[in-house]
């Protein structure tokens, strides 16, 4: 007789999606836009691997980015800009492989997009490639300053990767890639009219190219709440005050990860770098003073018979 299934809806199922039944589906662009129409805050954190995207899993935010703010926060890097595709890419896998219902976003790291269009498609691809979770990627744009065209790359290459079917987020004002063209790290659109401006056509621009939405960094409330009410699509703040339709932070400024100061724009909301050296200093007097391990709590046991048939065989092999 043939052993009938637990299950039998299990034996009718087609694998029309990428998630297997059980595993919560992440949250679409449509998701994203739901809460955005309902003037709904959509929540944005950054994660750097398994442990810490699960933490934003089980915390409900909307969307995970894998910022290259890893290379700092994470590796151990001076700058963002020394992070290269393939440790990144290792960085986007593992962040993937936590489950729950989180919008999965990744930066394009300095380097991988700059030299050519064609190189630019192939990163986002190649970014996309990683897991079926990355639902899009976040380019740094540029703001023309007087007559420059600085930003005209990157918003063709916006253009391109939307054409294509590829979701963009553009990353406008404070654009830390562009560090030493903009002399720092410093807040965008503050010291004259004609800078706000080209940070609200620049917005314009990257709504106009396909983009769904925009990410506005270090730019004054006043001028980001004006863009805000103006686009029609999502505009996520950091340093941009309370006007947009969403926040985004650095994980580790979130949790106090590091010593010391975190940036105006962000917040601490705990302070786990004093935390785990407090534990792991426990750990290591609880050690010290032989506390730890407790045979009875943390060790295992073996029967009698065995232990005292262990010492009888190293003793006749002894003769």
């Amino acid at each position: 007789m043939h052993r009938i299934a637990r299950n039998p809806l299990r034996l009718l199922q087609r694998c029309y999606s990428s998630y297997p039944i059980g595993n919560t589906q992440p949250k679409t662009i449509s998701d994203l836009y739901a809460k955005y129409m309902a003037k709904e805050p959509i929540t944005m954190i950054t994660a750097y691997d398994f442990i810490t995207a699960s933490w934003a899993q089980e915390a409900n935010c909307d969307v995970i980015l894998v910022g290259d703010s890893l290379a700092m926060c994470a590796l151990g890097y001076e700058s963002t800009t020394e992070i290269g595709l393939d440790e990144f890419r290792y960085h986007v896998q593992a962040v993937c492989r936590s489950r729950g219902p989180a919008f999965v976003m990744v930066d394009m790291p300095f380097g991988t997009f700059e030299s050519s269009i064609e190189k630019g498609v192939e990163t986002a691809i190649s970014l996309m490639k990683c897991s079926p979770r990355v639902g899009g990627v976040k380019i740094e744009v540029g703001t023309p300053q007087g007559d420059s065209c600085e930003q005209d790359y990157s918003l063709k290459l916006a253009t391109e990767l939307c054409s294509r079917g590829i979701p963009v987020m553009g990353h406008i004002g404070l654009t830390p890639q562009r560090m030493h063209a903009l002399s720092g790290f410093k807040v965008q659109g503050s010291k004259s009219a004609k800078d706000a401006v080209g940070i609200y056509r620049t917005a314009q621009n990257l709504q106009d190219a396909g983009c769904f939405s925009v990410l506005l960094e270090c730019v004054p409330h006043k001028v980001s709440n004006f863009i805000a009410e103006k686009l029609h699509i999502p505009t996520i703040g950091i340093g941009a005050g309370a006007g947009v339709s969403g926040q985004v932070l650095v994980q580790s400024d979130v949790l106090g990860m590091m010593p010391g100061k975190v940036p105006k724009l962000a917040q601490k909301f705990g302070d786990l770098h004093a935390q785990s050296v407090g534990m792991i200093q426990q750990y290591t007097n609880d050690v010290t003073a032989q506390s730890f391990p407790n045979n009875d709590k943390n060790g295992f046991k073996i029967k009698e018979d065995i232990w005292y048939e262990f010492l009888e065989r190293l003793a006749q092999e002894a003769k």
